[in-house]
C-alpha cells in the first residue's frame, strides 16, 4: 500500500511525527482546522512504508457516519488512495475486512477490532478520540496493535475521568499539543472574527422559557442540597429546546448568507426540520445550497460533502453530523444559527473555517444567540480568545423578514 501525500507537511507535523515515530503510540491534541488528518496520513505513510514482514492494515475509528464519509474523500484526494483499497465499516454498509484501510464507526468496532488485530500487523487510529472514552465505546480499543494514534482537539472528557481509565492506557499519554494562539502564530489558521447576534424570542416562546425557568429553580430548591437531578435536567433540555428553536434564528441565519453571498458559508442548526427549512428559502433565493445531515441517504450525503468542496455547492446547511472532520478551507463565512452549551461542541464548529487558503483573507463567525446563558458563555468565550481574535456583538438590527 503506498499513499502519495498531496500536502507538504507542516512544521509542527514534522515535529510530532518525530515524537510519535519513538513508539509509535500517543494521543496527538491539535486545534480544529490545525491539520491532523493530514497529520494521521504521514504516520500511516510511515507505517505502511516500514519493512516488517506480513500483511498491514490501518484501521481508523470514527464516532460518526460524517466522520466516515469524510475520511473517505480525503484519503482519495489527499493520499491518492484508491476507493477498492478502503473498506467501510457502519450501520449502513459493510466490508470484506481484508482492504489495506478501513473506516468504522465506533460501534461497528466493538467486536470488529479484536478480530482484526488477531489477523494482521494492525494500526489503529482514533478520531475524535474523546469519543471512545465511555465503558461502552471504549470495547472498539481492545486488541494488540503495531501502532496507535488518538486524534482530538479536546482529548480531555468534560464530565467523566474515561481519558485516565479507557484512553491513555491502549492508546497512550498525550504527546503533542499543538493550540489556536500557536495555529494562528504560525498562519496555519486564517485570521478570523466573531460576531455574535441577539435575537428576541416570540412573546410565547419568552413565556414559555420563563415558566421552565421559574420550574427549574423550585426543582433546584426542592432537591437535597441543591443538586439537579434527572427531573430537573429534563427541565433544562425543555427550556433550551425553546431557545434553540427560537423562530427568529432562521430569518437572521438567511440575513446574515445574503450578506455574504459571493463567499462559500456553512450554517448550522440544531433541528433538521430547521436546517431542511433554512435550505428551502436560500434555493429559492438562488443561492446553491446543499444539505448534510443524519436523514440524507450515505451515497446523496457523501455526493452533497464532496460538490461542496468542490465548489458546486456555496452553501452547506447542516446539524451536527458536520462538527468533526469537515475540511474545506475556502469556507470563509460560518453561521451558527443554533447550538447547545458544549465547549466542545463549539471548538470544533469554529474549527470548520479556520482552515486557509490562497483565496481566504479572513473568516467570519456569527452566532445566533436568544438568552442570558448563551450570553454568558459567549463572553467567557471572548475573554479566552483575547489574544487571538476580535469580537463584535449585534442586536436588533440583524433581523428580517426572511
Amino acid at each position: 500500500m503506498k499513499l502519495s501525500l498531496k500536502y507538504p507537511p507542516r512544521d509542527w507535523q514534522v515535529d510530532a511525527l518525530k515524537k510519535w515515530r519513538k513508539r509509535s503510540r500517543g494521543v496527538v491534541e491539535v486545534v480544529t482546522g490545525g491539520g491532523k488528518t493530514v497529520f494521521a496520513q504521514l504516520c500511516m505513510q510511515f507505517f505502511f512504508d516500514t519493512r516488517d514482514i506480513g500483511k498491514k492494515q490501518v484501521l481508523i475509528i470514527v464516532p460518526s457516519v460524517s466522520l466516515l464519509d469524510q475520511w473517505f474523500v480525503a484519503l482519495q484526494e489527499e493520499s491518492g488512495v484508491l476507493p477498492r483499497d478502503i473498506g467501510l465499516l457502519s450501520s449502513q454498509e459493510s466490508c470484506k475486512g481484508d482492504e489495506p484501510i478501513i473506516i468504522s464507526v465506533v460501534n461497528s468496532a466493538r467486536k470488529f477490532t479484536n478480530q482484526l488485530s488477531n489477523r494482521c500487523s494492525l494500526f489503529l487510529i482514533v478520531d475524535e478520540c474523546h469519543r471512545a472514552g465511555s465503558p461502552s465505546n471504549s470495547k472498539a480499543l481492545l486488541g494488540e496493535f503495531s501502532a496507535t494514534l488518538g486524534l482530538s482537539a479536546t482529548p480531555k472528557r468534560e464530565y467523566d475521568d474515561g481519558f485516565d481509565t479507557y484512553i491513555e492506557p491502549r492508546l497512550g499519554p498525550v504527546i503533542y499539543r499543538y493550540n489556536y494562539v500557536s495555529a494562528a502564530q504560525d498562519g496555519i489558521i486564517c485570521p478570523f472574527s466573531l460576531i455574535n447576534v441577539k435575537v428576541d424570542m416570540l412573546p410565547d416562546e419568552e413565556e414559555q422559557y420563563r415558566k421552565y425557568s421559574k420550574s427549574i429553580a423550585r426543582a433546584i430548591g426542592r432537591s437535597a442540597g441543591g443538586h439537579t437531578d434527572e427531573f430537573v435536567k429534563r427541565l433544562l433540555q425543555l427550556r433550551s429546546s425553546v431557545a434553540v428553536n427560537a423562530t427568529r434564528r432562521i430569518p437572521v441565519s438567511i440575513k446574515l448568507i445574503e450578506r455574504h453571498k459571493s463567499e462559500r458559508a456553512i450554517i448550522f442548526h440544531e433541528r433538521i426540520d430547521a436546517a431542511n427549512h433554512i435550505l428551502s428559502i436560500l434555493r429559492s433565493r438562488g443561492h446553491r445550497a446543499t444539505a448534510y445531515h443524519a436523514k440524507i441517504g450515505p451515497d446523496a450525503r457523501r455526493d452533497n460533502l464532496r460538490l461542496f468542496r468542490n465548489g458546486q455547492f456555496d452553501v452547506m446547511v447542516c446539524c451536527r453530523a458536520l462538527d468533526e472532520g469537515m475540511n474545506v478551507p475556502e469556507v470563509s463565512v460560518a453561521v451558527i444559527a443554533s447550538c447547545t452549551a458544549s465547549q466542545r461542541q463549539r471548538i470544533q464548529r469554529l474549527g470548520r473555517i479556520l482552515r486557509p487558503s490562497n483565496e481566504k483573507k479572513k473568516a467570519s463567525v456569527y452566532t445566533i444567540f436568544a438568552t442570558g446563558e448563551e450570553r454568558k458563555r459567549l463572553e467567557q468565550e471572548e475573554l479566552n480568545l483575547v489574544d487571538v481574535t476580535s469580537v463584535r456583538w449585534l442586536q436588533g438590527e440583524m433581523e428580517s423578514n426572511a
